[in-house]
Formats: C-alpha cells, sequence, structure tokens
C-alpha cells in the first residue's frame, strides 16, 4: 500500500481546503510537506474555479511547528562534509525556501482561511500569520516555541505578527515562547472568532470561504492585491496605485455590469470573474 499523500487537497464547489496530512507527526512541517505548499497553493490559484483557501490539519493537533529531526537527519545523511563556510551556506538556503514555502501563503492572490485546532506551534505561528484570516476551536493553544528550544524564530512570526497583533503582545509571546488558549488568542486578535469544535470551526470557515467566493473573483482578487502592495507604500502611493487598479479592472469589468444588471433585476448577481 502507498504512503498517504503529506498534503491533500479537498474541493468543494467553488472553496478548496489544503490538508496537512502527516496526523501521526501532528503535522511537523518536514522538508517534503512544507515544500509542497506552493504548488498546491499554485495549483489552486489557477484552477479557474476555486474562489477561496481553507487550510487545516489532520488529527490531533493543527501543527506543532517544523520537523526538527527530519532537518538533523537529512544532514546526518549528507554524503560529503563541506567546509564551515558551504554548510552555513546550505542551512541559509534551506531556511530561504522554507521562508519563501510560508510566503507563497500570504503572496496567494485568493483568500486563505487558517482553520486551528490543538497545537499550534512555532512554524505553525509562521504558517497561520501568512494567513488572511483565522479561525479556530476552543482546545487551540498557541505558541511562538522558538525561544523556548534556544532559536530566533526565522520563517516570518517575527515578520508578519507585528501586523496582526500589537507590539506588546508580539513582544511578550516571542520573548516568552508561552502557552495561549484559544479565549486569549481571540482577545489579542489573533484569531477572528472561536469555535466549540474542529468541526464548528472548519464549517464557520467553509461559511466565511463560500461568502467570499459569491463575490466577484476579480473584486475579491483586486481587494487583496491593494491590500498587499499597501503594506510598503505610503497612504498617498497607494490611494494613486489603487484608483488606477480601480479604472483598469474592476471598472472596465462584465462583473461590474452583471452588478448593476442583477441590481435593477432585484435578482442575485452571477459573477464569471470576466
Amino acid at each position: 500500500m502507498p504512503p498517504p499523500e503529506l498534503l491533500s487537497i479537498e474541493k468543494s464547489d467553488d472553496v478548496s481546503t489544503i490538508w496537512l496530512n502527516r496526523p501521526d507527526k501532528y503535522n511537523a512541517l518536514s522538508n517534503e510537506l512544507w515544500s509542497m505548499i506552493p504548488g498546491a497553493l499554485d495549483s489552486l490559484s489557477e484552477d479557474g474555479s476555486t474562489k477561496a483557501i481553507i487550510i487545516a490539519g489532520r488529527g490531533k493537533h493543527f501543527c506543532v511547528g517544523i520537523d526538527l529531526f527530519d532537518g538533523l537527519m537529512a544532514a546526518k545523511n549528507s554524503s560529503e562534509a563541506p567546509s564551515e563556510a558551504v554548510s552555513n551556506l546550505d542551512q541559509l538556503e534551506g531556511a530561504r525556501r522554507f521562508q519563501r514555502a510560508i510566503s507563497s501563503i500570504a503572496e496567494c492572490p485568493l483568500p486563505v482561511i487558517a482553520v486551528v485546532h490543538g497545537h499550534c506551534l512555532g512554524a505553525g505561528i509562521d504558517l497561520i500569520s501568512a494567513c488572511d484570516i483565522r479561525l479556530c476551536s476552543s482546545d487551540a493553544n498557541f505558541s511562538v516555541r522558538e525561544t523556548k528550544i534556544g532559536l530566533v524564530a526565522d520563517v516570518g512570526t517575527l515578520q508578519r505578527l507585528p501586523d496582526i497583533l500589537n507590539a506588546g503582545h508580539v513582544a511578550e509571546l516571542a520573548y516568552t515562547g508561552k502557552d495561549i488558549g484559544s479565549e486569549r488568542a481571540e482577545k489579542i486578535g489573533l484569531v477572528n472568532d472561536v469555535y466549540v469544535s474542529f468541526e464548528d470551526a472548519y464549517e464557520g470557515a467553509v461559511e466565511i470561504a463560500s461568502d467570499i467566493a459569491s463575490n466577484s473573483t476579480l473584486a475579491v482578487r483586486g481587494t487583496k492585491f491593494i491590500l498587499q502592495q499597501s503594506e510598503n507604500l505610503t497612504t498617498e502611493q497607494s490611494l494613486l496605485l489603487n484608483g488606477m487598479y480601480t479604472l483598469m479592472t474592476s471598472m472596465k469589468s462584465n462583473d461590474l455590469k452583471e452588478s448593476m444588471a442583477a441590481f435593477m433585476s432585484k435578482r442575485p448577481a452571477k459573477y464569471t470573474g470576466t
């Protein structure tokens, strides 16, 4: 019997779910697992039918972080002992590959919703901080765990968490490596909502994703694009880009014409994304 896929995709109408599928390892991100994330996102962004993406984990926990043992074994199995300089460069490039895999979530043109249950530790925080929307079940717990094991978080948490939480909360979580539960996570704004169970949280994500999918794909993609670009622009620059983008796309789209026709006919709009 072939081994199960470490990452699987489930499609339902215009909403797709990417499942972390390493339940026996609590979805720890091995080299093989995290390297599959960009390709999965690209395929869904380009399939022409998916309009929103959910990321969730199979088994008892969402993600307990990077699989350090997997990385150590890869280094141990190297056939040739390189110089310290080459070894350092190899490790840096490994970190950059991991960073690019997580960044592919933030850069995805479609909205991405994380559904967290159980543990979300270390690299799990990197992953969800790259998502647009975060939901969790009441049993979820979160930790920027790196300082607990003598590391500096280097895959996106320290760059993206400050855009989600205020500076004091970021500092507390990053310096202490402490665990926080779902109630605290909601209070400080790490998650949008807390649900009783994973099943309820997942259904909540599907509902939000379906609401997104019912809108014009062009408008949703354009909105995410402007939000992404505005992170590195002044307000005036962002306003200029926003105006140009709207003029060249939304105002010229068939979706806008359909919206107006649907309003006049008092019926739901049927968007084609054109």
